[in-house]
């Protein structure tokens, strides 16, 4: 039997304009390498605390939430104790709060400098990603559905987080009915408190009234493994990434319409928009356990108007096949994140050149 050992990285890349011509250039250039010492097995969500330059990833195979300094390019904490890790959430300012969520029914709730563990909510299982409202306060995350054995539906968490020591408190939940046992996945904020969700199992798009916290309506994603998405929120523009085919396709979030489906990378596991660039990222390779993994690719698209978009760069981020493919662009940065775990002990990413 051939053992592997995993190493994984963080990968910091930066985007920049692309003059597309008969030789294309790369959109996207390698800038940092951050080894997870200790780190096996997939990894899922990230958050970002751009104040502190914090990097938190959520190590799921490992059990752990890794924190990293971008500065200095190194972890500075892993916090154990936790089952199947999905996604981390920093609140800075008054709140300093950092909440990390866990497939086995867990949002738990650390101290944002000490990581002293504050509060621990245990609902259903299968609680996912996290999505913060500033404009209310608010944090939403979707749990229950196949996972938590229910089949014809599943929920859309609402929390309040309190500043300071103050204690957050669950306030509300919203169904999301579904034809076939499903997981909820991303989620987006579009105008007038019209929450977007997209369900990776069940392949549909949910829009919630978080008003009158009530689903408006869904609509069918075309493809299976509707797992990831983006919003241009201005343009009203909705990118969701799909495994089977491998797509990325581009809705009108108001009405649901299709405008443009376009080739994505294989195992698709993450879409990223960049409002500064118009430009959407897409990562690939995640690992689903088969001895060999899919090509860790990275498609970026132009978008030339809200109806057309073109594919401009695919960035290969690793000489070998990945274990796991996500990414990260906060609203506030240029910079694109993306976690990788590679097969063997030596992992690199070849720079690329204006």
């Amino acid at each position: 039997m051939i053992k592997l050992l995993a190493v994984c990285c963080i990968a910091v890349f930066a985007g920049f304009a692309v003059q597309t011509s008969a030789q294309e250039k790369q959109a996207l250039k390698l800038i940092q390498t951050i080894p997870l010492p200790g780190v096996i097995g997939r990894l899922d969500h990230m958050g970002v605390d751009l104040e502190k330059k914090r990097l938190f990833v959520a190590a799921v195979a490992n059990n752990t939430l890794e924190v990293v300094d971008l500065t200095d390019g190194k972890v500075i904490k892993s916090l154990g104790g936790l089952k199947d890790t999905q996604d981390a959430l920093f609140l800075g300012g008054d709140f300093n709060k950092l909440y990390v969520s866990s497939l086995d029914g867990h949002v738990r709730v650390f101290q944002g400098e000490t990581f002293w563990p504050v509060q621990d909510f245990k609902i259903e299982r299968d609680p996912n990603r996290l999505f913060y409202d500033p404009t209310t306060n608010l944090i939403y995350f979707g749990y229950g559905g196949q996972n938590a054995g229910f089949d014809a539906y599943e929920r859309m968490g609402i929390l309040q987080p309190k500043r300071g020591a103050g204690h957050d408190q669950l306030v509300a939940d919203m169904i999301a009915p579904t034809p076939r046992p499903g997981h909820l996945a991303e989620i987006a904020m579009d105008d007038n408190g019209i929450l977007l969700v997209c369900d990776s199992r069940a392949d549909l798009i949910y829009q919630f009234d978080t008003r009158k916290r009530e689903l408006i309506k869904s609509w069918p994603a075309r493809g299976d493994g509707a797992g990831d998405m983006a919003l241009d929120r201005i343009r009203h523009r909705l990118f969701v990434g799909t495994r089977i085919p491998p797509e990325m396709t581009v809705y009108d979030s108001l009405s649901g319409k299709e405008i443009q489906s376009l080739p994505a990378p294989e195992t698709m596991d993450g879409v990223h928009y960049d409002a500064n660039l118009k430009r959407i990222c897409m990562t690939g390779g995640r690992w689903y356990g088969t001895p060999e993994a899919s090509p860790g690719w990275v498609y970026v698209y132009q978008q030339k108007d809200p109806d057309h978009y073109d594919v401009i760069s695919k960035v290969d981020s690793a000489e070998e096949p990945a274990f796991s493919a996500r990414g990260l662009i906060h609203p506030r940065s240029s910079r694109f994140r993306q976690e990788r775990c590679r097969k063997n002990q030596k992992w690199r990413v070849g720079p690329t050149s204006d």
